[in-house]
């Protein structure tokens, strides 16, 4: 059964490369993923959409270094509060999670 079994997989393993060759030819000549593959949603021409209209300069990102200390912030006050015992540890993990997602958010946002 084993020598069956084997036999059929060397079987397949050597006829599938002849037998997709012939779609090869019918393919694009862009190989892998492309951006515009990724886009979702509408599309519009590009002959429609002029120069002017396109946006070349990345977007200015406002208050990202008091996004990152928030993070940082939180994280520490999370480990602070793990060495901190009883419930005043619990209350100051639970502020830093908070301080540390709200800055999470806002560097994402």
């Amino acid at each position: 059964m084993r020598f069956l079994a084997i036999g059929s997989f060397a079987l397949a393993v050597l006829t599938l490369p002849a037998a997709s060759s012939a779609q090869q030819l019918t393919q694009s000549a862009a190989k892998g993923p492309t951006l515009q593959a990724a886009a979702v949603g509408f599309r519009s021409s590009e002959v429609k959409v002029d120069a002017s209209t396109k946006i070349t300069a990345a977007p200015i990102r406002r208050h990202e270094g008091q996004d990152v200390a928030l993070m940082a912030v939180g994280v520490g006050a999370m480990i602070v509060g793990a060495l901190v015992e009883d419930t005043a540890g619990t209350i100051i993990i639970i502020g830093g999670a908070a301080m540390a997602l709200y800055g999470l958010y806002h560097y994402l946002a």
